[in-house]
């Protein structure tokens, strides 16, 4: 396992994206933390088949070792690296199989799920049936915001274009607040609500603060309060400006996040194929040695 998330610590690093140092978990492995995404379905490809292709080669020289030796462990670990590779390279995320289906046809992550629950309904696979669940939730909501699509995207161009109109009125707040007004009810980004929400409570104050001034007798704000008062109102609409950029990024990166070339389509395709005929190879011919050993016949004869 430790070799196998080295593989994808190589394949970060050939991509110049952020990792944390391998930790170690007890009777797991070692994980690495990505601090920055892969920026298409092709990069996360690469960088998922790194790791059973490293943790193919890390167990392949077992192979002449038990030929020369003819020792359990080393039919052991034949059997094991096929395994534990091969289950990795099931087709649903966030397994590494889904991340390299993911670059070739999301509609793969369907047959993962399929192939998953089967497995552990036959096993009774907590761990797989908690990778159904995770896999069936990443399916669902890349399947809601695929659909959502056009819609978002036409969203987007209102928000910035209501954004330029509130920049331009912001010395007057009666008309910020009716420019938000239809915006807070029909934006679909949560974020994107709440900021509007706190613009218009920081609104609501200033007016009262302003008409209590003006029961008191004083009936306009100093220069300095209304100074600060524009401030306020413009650093808000600052962090709108910035939420409302961060959201078309997301948009944008859902139109094309998942489209790949043919080319890559095949390439993918046919590493990912490669990568399970050897690992399956590795795991039939792993049981067959191991089963027939003496040693582990002798303990299934007790």
């Amino acid at each position: 396992m430790f070799v196998h998330e080295m593989g994808h610590m190589y394949a970060a690093k050939r991509m110049k994206l952020p990792v944390s140092p391998a930790v170690f978990i007890p009777f797991m492995g070692a994980v690495i933390g990505l601090k920055e995404m892969p920026k298409s379905a092709k990069d996360e490809g690469f960088l998922a088949y790194m790791g059973p292709l490293f943790g193919l080669l890390a167990f392949l020289p077992a192979i002449p070792l038990y030929l020369y030796t003819h020792h359990s462990f080393w039919a052991l670990l034949i059997y094991l690296g096929g395994m534990i590779n091969l289950f990795n390279l099931i087709p649903i995320t966030p397994l590494d199989g889904g991340r390299i289906a993911a670059g070739i046809s999301t509609k793969l992550w369907g047959l993962g799920i399929v192939l998953l629950l089967a497995f552990s309904v036959m096993h009774f696979s907590i761990i797989g049936f908690i990778i159904v669940i995770i896999g069936s939730k990443e399916w669902y909501k890349l399947y809601k915001k695929q659909k959502s699509l056009n819609k978002d995207k036409m969203e987007v161009q209102e928000l910035e274009h209501l954004i330029l109109k509130l920049k331009q009125e912001s010395h007057d707040f009666d008309s910020v607040q009716e420019l938000t007004k239809k915006v807070k009810l029909e934006t679909s980004n949560q974020e994107i609500t709440e900021t509007i929400n706190h613009l218009n409570s920081k609104i609501d104050e200033i007016k009262k603060e302003l008409y209590l001034q003006q029961l008191s007798g004083v009936h306009t704000l100093s220069e300095e309060d209304s100074d600060n008062n524009q401030q306020v109102v413009e650093g808000i609409l600052n962090n709108l400006a910035e939420k409302i950029a961060k959201f078309k990024t997301e948009v944008e990166t859902t139109e094309t996040y998942y489209k790949t070339s043919k080319k890559t389509k095949v390439q993918l395709f046919l590493i990912y194929l490669g990568l399970i005929i050897a690992l399956s190879i590795s795991y039939f011919y792993g049981n067959e040695i191991l089963m027939s050993h003496p040693e582990i016949q002798k303990i299934m004869n007790r």
